[in-house]
Formats: C-alpha cells, structure tokens, sequence
C-alpha cells in the first residue's frame, strides 16, 4: 500500500514531522495513512486529530479518503480548511473581540460596497482609489498578522490607508461582519491577547497535520505556532518546489525552516514519483536543481523512460500558437482526447493567439479559472471606446462606457441617455456627434467633453492619413479619457494585468489593420471569437475541450500532455520578478517546474523569436531556465531551421526567424527572404535601426 518513504512517514512518532512530498508522490495518501496510524496503533482519539489543508476541495477529498480507510466518516476526525476551522473556534469565543457568536461572514459583493460607501463618504474617487486595491492591501495586512493598530503608515494619492483600514474594520463590527480574512486573523488575536482561550484551543487537540504547508502565509504561520506550542505533534505536508504564490503573502521559508523552529524535528522526503515518465522528470529535476535555496530532493520515476519533452523556438506569437495546435492535432491522431490536453501560460494575455488559432481549426477549447480573453472588462471596456472612435460602436458600447472613468452620469443618468437615444432616432456615433456640436440637454450635458474628444481624435486621424497610428486610435481615445488612469488605480499587481490585456489588443488591431481588415470586420472577428468561450461550469465535464489556464491555477492538476508556451525571459521568468531579484526569479523558476510536472507522457515547451507587446516588437531571448539544457534532456526544435524559405539552404544558414548581426546596424530578426542566388535579398527588423531591406550576398550578415 505504502512505499518505504511514505511508511516511514506515516508510522513516524510523536513531535514535529516535515514530510517533503515532491509532485506526484503521494502526499494525501501518505497524510491519511499517518491519521489512520495515529488512532489504530498510537490509541489517539480521532476527535482530538485536526488535519488542515487549503482549499475545500482537498479538504472534501481528504476526508472521502478517511472515510474509506477508516469508516465511519473519517471516525470523528476533525478536517477543513483553515477558514473553516477557525470559523467554529469563533463560534465559541467570539464574543471575547467584542462580536457577538451569531455574526455573519461578510460577502465579496457586499464587502465591495461597503468599501465603496466608505470611499464616497471621503469624496475619494475611484481613479484615486479603486474599491478593490483598498481592498485587497487590507487583505494584504490580515494575512500578514497586522491590525490597524499595528499597521506601518501608508499612503496612495495622498489618502491614509491605515486610516481607511480602520474605518472599515468598525464598519464591519458595527454591522456585525467579518470579512474571510478576518477569521484567521480573529483567532490569532484571541490566542495573542486571551491566554485562557489560548489555552483552551491548545488542549483540544493532541495532533495537528497541515497539508500543502509550502502555502501557508504569516498569520496561518502563527495560527499554527500558537496552536501546537505545547504538545508540538505538528506534522506538515508539502514541497519548497512547488511553493508559487509569494504575491499573495505565502512564505516559502516556513518549509525551509521549519527544523530551526521545531527542534527535534524529523524529515521525511518522498521523491518516488507516481505520474510523470522519466523523461519529464529529468527536465524538472534539471530546472529546480538551480534554485539554491530549497530542501534537496530529486523525483524519481515510477514509470518508463517515455517521450523525451520537446523545446519548439518560433518566428512569433502566431507561428507559435499555430505550432500548439500542430502539435495537438498530431496528440489526437495518436489517440489523447483534448480534455487529456492542457495548454499552461504564465500571462494571461497569451491566450489571445491561442484562442484564435484553436477556434480557425475547430479544435474546441475552454478557458479554466478565467474569462476568454475579449469576454475581460478591460477588453470589453477599450473594444467600446475604440468602436465609437471608428464609428462602428452601438447603444450598448455607449452605455457601457459613459460613466468610465466616473463622469457623474449614476443609474437615473444613465436612463436618460437611453430615452434621449432612443428618441433622436440616430445611431450611438451619429448621436455623439450632435452632442460634440452643443445640442445637449440633461444628462447628455455630461458627454460632451467625451464627444468632443472622439471628434477630436478622428480629425487628427483624418490629417496623418498614412501617417497615422496602426492601431486606428485606441491608446489616444483611452489614454485622453483617463481610461488607463482608472486602471492604474486598481494597485500595482491588478493594474498591471488589465494594462498587458489592454495593449495586447492594441497588438492584435494594428495586425488586423495591417491585414487590411475595416473596425466593422474586426468587431465582427472580435465576437466570434468570444462567442467561442461560451461554455457554462456544467458543461465543462461533456464537452471535450482543450483546457487553457494560467501556470498558477494549474497547481494540484495533472493531464496527460501539457504545452507550456512563452518560456523565454520577460514571461517566464516574468518582468516584475525578474525586477524582484533572486527571490522572484526562484519562485518563477518553481512555476516552471510546476508547469512540467503536471504532465504524464509529453511536455511541449515553446518561446518565439519575436513578440508583439506594447505597440512595439521585442525579441526575447530564451528562458535561463532551459536554454542551457543539453540535448538529452529538452529536445530543441528552432524555426531558424524547421521552417526553412526554398528548398536548398540559403547561404549561411539563414531563414526567417535567425537571429542575425550586422556590422552598421546590429542585431535583429529575418522577416522574408525573396529571390535565389545573387539576387536574393533579404528583410531584417533591427533592435535598433528598424526594419532594412538588404541584397543578401553583400549585407555581411552572421547568424547570432
């Protein structure tokens, strides 16, 4: 039933126990064997065993598992997630911060309003402070044990956050609320400053075991010390390579010091891996190793060599969204269906490409723990304005733009424009140009600095002619109304990524512009595409679809063939963590290894040559993470070389997609080649000089 190492771990006495359990060993079996343990051979009472874990599905799928060892529905042990359980100590005790034992969890819709309410009683306006930054830096604080006492000072556009913190925090007591963040916390605070509740909740259980501890944040941290401090039988389950969400306050050094804090302490490390080929696991083996600052351990196959993992370099965004979706159709002649397929990004704004090359070869896809990418508020948001800018906008892209940023135009407003639309008899454009030549009455008044800019904008268009931005407007009409603005106040992290999705799509217009596509034919590529994601939760498990999602939401899940696009520097590892330093480049290179051991039998990893990003090109280069790996272990396919332009090969080996240098104008990238011989000539897009058009046989270029 039980390997040694998990044996040893199950079976392992009294005191504190660090199980390092590596991807696919067998943590959760391990974690039960040692309860069942616990009761059948140490005589401990399962009521006085409490088993911890994240989310509520690990911790349903860790009590079916003690039912079925056990019986008796997990014999009276006690399991939940950390919200759960802290919530029934606060039934008990909550009465001791002043809440009465019946209170009520507060719920996101709620809690937004509130914090709204609050903010407009300040006369503080969402483009200084967005409810949901405010938000979640209070989570931030919770999570990481601080209360608005204790909190340092901290100020965005001139507003005292602590001071904000506070009010919301009496809001909350006053209405009776907790919010989730509060019952970890609530119950640190009883244990710091009631020693007699303290006590009570230590000698209620006899063991604690904590699943996925790599997780844990600073105030669950406490929460732990405080609850185990005496009878220290603390056993806690997880892997420092797999520890992915320091942006959200968890703290990889719990794990990695865990035997400093716990004296005594005896480790166990499961390296028998139950899921991958070995192939797979000599590639994640090759990438942790460089992270220094982790438990050693190595994975070590249970099953055959299988499929070395493949490393595919593409010309761009498009060639590798298209190889993707050749290597899936090569999967699904093999026999895989698409729901064995995952496709893994480490940004969302990678989907776009992807989601528009599954849909124009049928394959059927779904976007799992997000939105398909034109179904995003910002998208939608930006695709409005820059429709009324190019005159293919309606009624409904008017309404859901006229008051974003805030231009005072609230629900009753908003009505009134409806009926005055609707009975001018025009179009939305043709109604905002009336606007922009001072016919307005009401509530239309407060459109006419807008119409007058979109008026405006068009003008300027109209006078470059030629000349004028590919992308027909948009950063202009979004960066004029202070739409990007509005964005940047949500707070660094969610700003950040609404600002990548935003110019991802002023990417992918000024390619359909270049195509020669009209605003009305690129609306209309726009909702097809988003037509295509409309597949409900309950569908989900009868429709045989590709799976896309983010690197993190993979954590936990496992397919049998997993593609892992964009690894190259600036996506992975990301900018900002690159920008982060050594810590964030390990906790980027842990997502990398992640990513490859979700996969059974195939591993296809893909960077481009060249990416669109921000209005310009970038020519990334290759991840640290792989590029230095040998050919026995990541095969390397480079479109320098699988995508060849004629027959014979050029002189010197240059196709599209090399990577050359010339001697006046530096390195850059093959876009074409033409003719053969001494009249062939070759297109190059400079890093520094732009795009050249160079007769091959005198450029003097060399392969970089």
């Amino acid at each position: 039933m039980l390997n040694p190492a998990q044996r040893q771990a199950a079976e392992a006495g009294d005191g504190p126990q660090l199980i390092l359990a590596g991807a696919g060993s067998g943590k959760t079996r391990t974690i039960v064997y040692r309860i069942g343990h616990l009761i059948a051979a140490t005589g401990a009472a399962p009521h006085r065993i409490l088993a911890v874990s994240f989310t509520n599905k690990s911790a349903a799928e860790l009590k079916e598992r003690l039912s079925l060892l056990i019986g008796d529905n997990g014999g009276g042990v006690v399991s939940g997630t950390f919200h759960a359980i802290s919530l029934r100590f606060l039934r008990r005790y909550a009465d001791a911060l002043g809440y009465p034992l019946a209170f009520q969890i507060i719920d996101s819709d709620d809690q937004k309003a509130l914090i709204k309410r609050i903010l407009k009683a300040r006369n503080i306006a969402s483009d200084r402070l967005h409810p949901s930054y405010l938000i979640n830096w209070i989570e931030h604080c919770k999570h990481a044990g601080l209360t608005p006492e204790n909190t340092p000072e901290h100020g965005w556009n001139g507003i005292n956050m602590v001071e904000l913190y506070a009010i919301y925090q009496n809001e909350l007591k006053r209405h009776e609320r907790m919010d989730f963040s509060d019952l970890i916390l609530n119950v640190v605070l009883l244990m710091r400053h009631h020693p007699d509740i303290a006590t009570a909740l230590r000698v209620r259980f006899d063991h604690v075991l904590v699943d996925e501890y790599q997780d844990t944040n600073p105030i669950q941290h406490e929460w732990l010390i405080h609850l185990c401090s005496e009878h220290k039988n603390l056993t806690v389950v997880g892997d420092d390579d797999q520890s992915i969400y320091g942006w959200r306050g968890a703290d990889v050094r719990h794990i990695l010091e865990f035997e400093q804090l716990w004296s005594g302490a005896t480790l166990h490390r499961l390296q028998e891996n139950y899921r991958s080929s070995a192939n797979i696991l000599t590639l994640a083996n090759a990438v942790i190793r460089e992270n220094s600052d982790r438990h050693e351990k190595t994975l070590k196959a249970t099953k055959g060599a299988g499929e070395k993992p493949d490393w595919k370099v593409c010309n761009d965004e498009y060639d590798e969204a298209r190889k993707i979706v050749q290597q899936i159709e090569e999967w699904q002649r093999i026999g895989y269906k698409n729901s064995e397929i995952a496709i893994l990004y480490r940004s969302n704004r990678q989907s776009l490409p992807l989601e528009q090359v599954c849909r124009e070869t049928n394959i059927p896809y779904r976007i799992i723990g997000g939105v398909g990418f034109f179904e995003r508020m910002e998208i939608k948001d930006a695709l409005a304005y820059w429709a009324l800018l190019n005159r293919s906008g309606d009624t409904l892209q008017l309404m859901r733009i006229c008051n974003k940023p805030k231009r005072g135009i609230g629900n009753i407003g908003q009505q009134q424009l409806l009926a005055q639309l609707s009975a001018s008899g025009m179009q939305a454009c043709e109604w905002l140009d009336l606007l922009a030549s001072g016919q307005a009455e009401g509530a239309a008044k407060k459109l006419v600095p807008l119409a007058q800019l979109l008026v405006e904008i068009r003008s300027e268009l109209e006078t470059l002619g030629d000349h004028s931005p590919v992308d027909r407007g948009l950063n202009r009409i979004l960066e004029a109304t202070g739409y990007l603005d509005s964005l940047n106040a949500m707070g660094e992290i969610e700003s950040a990524a609404r600002i990548d999705n935003v110019r991802t799509l002023q990417d992918y217009i000024e390619i359909s512009m270049l195509q020669d596509l009209t605003p009305i034919e690129f609306m209309d590529r726009a909702a097809l595409l988003q037509s295509s994601e409309a597949i409900s939760d309950s569908e989900e498990e009868e429709v045989d679809s590709v799976c896309m999602m983010s690197l993190h939401r993979a954590k936990g899940l496992e397919f049998d063939c997993v593609v892992l696009p964009g690894v190259e520097e600036g996506l992975l590892p990301h900018q900002r963590s690159l920008d982060e330093g050594e810590s964030g480049i390990a906790e980027e290179r842990r997502l990398l290894y992640v990513g490859i051991t979700r996969a059974r039998d195939h591993v296809l990893l893909t960077s481009a040559r060249l990416r669109r990003f921000y209005g310009e090109t970038h020519y990334p280069l290759p991840s640290r993470f792989i590029k230095k790996l040998s050919l026995d272990i990541l095969h390397q396919q480079d479109a320098a070389t699988s995508v060849p332009v004629q027959s014979t090969p050029t002189e010197g080996g240059i196709n599209i997609g090399s990577n050359i240098a010339h001697p006046s104008f530096g390195e850059g990238v093959i876009l074409s080649l033409e003719g053969a011989g001494d009249a062939a000539r070759v297109t190059v897009q400079f890093r520094r000089s732009g795009t050249k058009r160079l007769m091959l046989k005198y450029a003097a270029l060399q392969l970089v």
